[in-house]
């Protein structure tokens, strides 16, 4: 894995032709990602709220308690 991260900072010169379906598949990815993340909270708000309201609820007792 660092391998792969290091390949990636080190410049070597690529003589490649992008094309500009290359650019509509990035800019695709990028809105399916946002798209799924979005369906994903959509469909687990409830048990996110509920978690993250008794996580808030026991910071502030314990503030209010002086703890």
């Amino acid at each position: 894995m660092i391998i792969a991260v290091l390949l990636f900072f080190i410049p070597i010169n690529t003589y490649a032709y992008l094309d500009p379906g290359t650019g509509s598949f990035v800019v695709q990815l990028i809105i399916a990602a946002i798209v799924g993340v979005s369906f994903s909270v959509k469909i687990y708000w409830h048990k996110i709220r509920t978690k993250s309201v008794r996580l808030l609820s026991k910071f502030f007792k314990r503030e209010k308690n002086g703890e």
